[in-house]
């Protein structure tokens, strides 16, 4: 089974495809209840190709294949709903105003939908069941020195089980370690709400467990134990959380040792970037970016991406123009004040930029402060324009000027951008990229004002796009962007 995230969503993905085709064949047969010849299977194929990549569309823009959801909650379950609703009106769409496809599948449609439903449903409770949640197939993971940091990946991996990783032990040389290799060693075990707390403290001389309970974690003050500990609960990954000037020469020379039994080790800021899909700003330095970010590499798709943009903005604007003077009435109704707002933001390398957008506030009593989660001074019309994503349609113009871009670090108003950057370390770096109308952050699901707590988590949401720029990340923002319109959920 895979063991990195990107390659077990794409083999879910695979047999989800495997599966329509399997349907396919078996609602055809259903409905004609004989065997069919290779021309009619080939013909209903070739036809019902584009529609499979459709709903593989579908899938990915509602989160299919996220692997922090499982089948046995509420939420999944209105997720695979809406999954074959959805599906089931692009497939409707797709063969009665196709005017290429001579098939009206009415019939075939509806055993397809229940045969695939059947088939998904029981393949995605069967992996998640009996593969994901076998110990067999499951990654245990040992960390070397306990930080913040630590304790979030474990409470995530304890959460989202289909994540395919278990925290077996820590490594804590600050831990009273009375006992000898490892066996009066202290268990550790989580509580309902993730927290690492102790719950049990071996004496000398006793056995240590050679499996641990499920949601326990072993911890160890002694270099000697390690290898042992890492046999005894079946470790595949190290993830070595403690700074370079914490690695003791005997430590060091221990987990040289371990070579031996082909474990992999990772740093933290790697490990928990996979897993949250944003860098922890408290556990990287200044080699870290050198390391990481390589602006030249990217540059041809950048510039690929600058075209692109251009050809999208002028069209966007091409298509909405003639709504401008809806938009126009339905804000000059409801509050006095111009149609537009403009504002400076900083850009790409700290230049400045007036940003331009429809008004969604009231102009009478605001004191321009930055906007906050349920915001009294905007405007039930401005509300839907937020929601909706409608009220950036006029940064276009921006993207026209090259000043932004449509997808990437959303941008600050100065005298914000450096109160921050004073407070928060590496905030500056964000500004390497051109501002975007949507980026990583706002698809990510969470509300960040600009406080300094909410801005290290977009930061770091920031910083993983600065390392992961490319097409495939762009098009997933896009996607994400798009169902985010469609619930009704933008800011």
């Amino acid at each position: 089974m895979p063991r990195n995230l990107k390659r077990r969503q794409f083999f879910i993905a695979l047999i989800d495809v495997l599966l329509m085709y399997a349907a396919l064949s078996l609602s055809l047969v259903a409905r004609r209840g004989r065997s069919l010849s290779f021309e009619y299977l080939w013909y209903h194929v070739v036809h019902f190709t584009p529609l499979f990549a459709l709903w593989l569309v579908i899938f990915y823009i509602l989160g299919f294949y996220r692997l922090d959801r499982t089948s046995n909650t509420y939420n999944y379950v209105k997720l695979f709903s809406a999954g074959f609703l959805a599906s089931g009106f692009v497939s409707v769409c797709y063969f009665y105003i196709n005017p290429v496809a001579y098939i009206a599948p009415k019939l075939l449609l509806v055993l397809l939908f229940i045969i695939y439903g059947t088939l998904l449903w029981g393949w995605r409770y069967l992996y998640e069941k009996r593969w994901v949640q076998n110990q067999k197939y499951r990654v245990g993971v040992g960390f070397i020195g306990i930080t913040k940091e630590v304790e979030q990946i474990v409470r995530e991996l304890n959460q989202h089980t289909l994540l395919g990783y278990d925290a077996r032990f820590f490594f804590d040389p600050n831990s009273d370690e009375r006992g000898e290799g490892g066996c009066g060693s202290t268990e550790i075990a989580l509580h309902d709400d993730g927290e690492v707390v102790a719950v049990a403290d071996g004496g000398a001389g006793e056995d240590c467990p050679s499996e641990n309970g499920e949601g326990k974690i072993r911890r160890i003050g002694d270099v000697s134990a390690i290898r042992s500990i890492i046999q005894e609960t079946n470790v595949d990954l190290i993830v070595i959380a403690a700074g370079q000037r914490s690695l003791s020469p005997e430590l060091i020379r221990e987990l040289y040792g371990l070579l031996d039994i082909k474990v992999r080790f990772m740093h933290l800021p790697d490990f928990y970037e996979m897993i949250f899909r944003r860098v922890p700003i408290n556990a990287i330095n200044e080699s870290w970016f050198l390391e990481h970010v390589d602006l030249r590499a990217v540059m041809p798709y950048e510039t690929i991406k600058a075209i692109l943009d251009r050809i999208l903005a002028a069209l966007l604007l091409l298509i909405s123009l003639p709504f401008f003077p809806i938009i126009a009435l339905g804000i000059k109704l409801e509050s006095k004040g111009p149609v537009f707002f403009k504002q400076k933001r900083v850009g790409r390398n700290g230049r400045p930029f007036t940003m331009i957008k429809f008004r969604t506030m009231r102009e009478e009593g605001n004191d321009f402060a930055p906007t906050e989660e349920g915001d009294g001074r905007i405007t039930k019309f401005g509300s839907f324009l937020r929601s909706t994503r409608i009220d950036e349609i006029p940064q276009a113009l921006n993207i026209l000027r090259g000043e932004m871009s449509f997808i990437g670090p959303r941008p600050e108003r100065p005298e914000i951008a450096q109160r921050l950057a004073e407070a928060i370390p590496y905030y500056q770096q964000r500004h390497l990229l051109k501002p975007g109308v949507t980026g990583w952050d706002q698809v990510c699901g969470e509300y960040h004002s600009p406080s300094i707590a909410d801005t290290k988590k977009k930061l770091q949401y920031d910083l993983y796009y600065l390392k992961n720029i490319s097409f495939s990340l762009d098009v997933s923002i896009f996607c994400r962007t798009i169902l985010t319109m469609i619930r009704r959920k933008g800011r």
